[in-house]
């Protein structure tokens, strides 16, 4: 009886997402909430203050920050909070980053994160550029800005995982009936800028603070084969965050440097039922920096 209550639900709820075609949630909608929580996770914030430097100067380096891992309750997202969908895919992500000096002390930055593949998710040509630049320097401390943009996305199975499809289709772990892994492709498409206040002093550790802002553009374009038939829905949000960041950079010498960050980003989802969790975003950078 269960299953046959569950099988009736779930063609209910189903027959729409098979037809609906493009949707655009608000932001703080469970869909739109978990869109900015994984696009928020590869920001394209900087790994140290802005210095000046000279022209042709190159520095490449290397970052890896981690992802918060979500109770089942958050991932509560599909059908405006009624399926629970699989987000814990990876617990870091990590990108490369060349920089080169500009006239004017300015600096280019290009990124890039290799298309590792992880628990059924991988990057899609996913990339960030930024330009930035001191603009106050004293004994004491320094200010800077960054001006930043990051391009792709990834390819993850998030609505038919591979953990619910070994289940029956309409059983209570597999309740939309997937029978295959869906194939969710999510644009992550984000610009902004970023102030930084740093301290200056003769020791080899450098203490900075960081505030961002960050306009978001996100989709996601959902491919599932279900029991019911195939599912193929398109889903787009958009709108603006704010991340404040704290770190430090510890000079190894002259040329390398090591470099720790933490960076929080408030984000509120309105759900069918409050959580004792927040939904804000916290995580923590390690890098290492190389100069030429």
């Amino acid at each position: 009886m269960m299953k046959l209550r569950l099988a009736a639900l779930s063609t209910v709820v189903c027959f729409p997402c098979m037809t609906y075609g493009d949707q655009k949630v608000d932001l703080n909608s469970p869909e739109g909430w978990a869109m900015a929580f994984m696009t928020t996770s590869t920001q394209n914030l900087g790994q140290t203050p802005p210095q000046a430097s000279s022209f042709k100067e190159i520095a490449i380096s290397a970052e890896l920050n981690s992802i918060p891992h979500l109770t089942r309750e958050q991932q509560k997202i599909g059908f405006g909070g009624f399926k629970a969908e699989d987000l814990n895919k990876s617990p870091a992500f990590g990108r490369l980053r060349a920089t080169i000096g500009l006239p004017w002390n300015l600096s280019a930055e290009m990124s890039w994160t290799p298309p590792v593949q992880i628990n059924g998710s991988r990057p899609k040509s996913l990339w960030g550029a930024a330009v930035s630049s001191p603009l106050i320097s004293s004994e004491k401390f320094a200010v800077g800005m960054r001006v930043f943009l990051l391009r792709g996305g990834v390819t993850a199975s998030v609505t038919c995982s591979s953990d619910t499809t070994r289940f029956e289709p309409y059983t209570p772990e597999n309740i939309v009936g997937c029978v295959g892994e869906s194939n969710d492709n999510l644009k992550m498409d984000h610009e902004g800028v970023e102030v930084f206040l740093s301290l200056n002093n003769p020791s080899e550790l450098r203490p900075w603070v960081s505030l961002s802002s960050s306009y978001l553009d996100m989709s996601v374009a959902i491919e599932a084969q279900l029991k019911a038939g195939s599912e193929r829905a398109f889903i787009s949000s958009s709108g603006s965050v704010q991340t404040i960041s704290v770190g430090l950079i510890y000079d190894i010498n002259s040329s390398s440097s090591l470099t720790l960050a933490s960076s929080y980003t408030p984000l509120e989802a309105q759900r069918l039922s409050k959580l004792r969790s927040r939904d804000d975003f916290w995580n923590f950078r390690a890098g290492f920096l190389f100069r030429f």
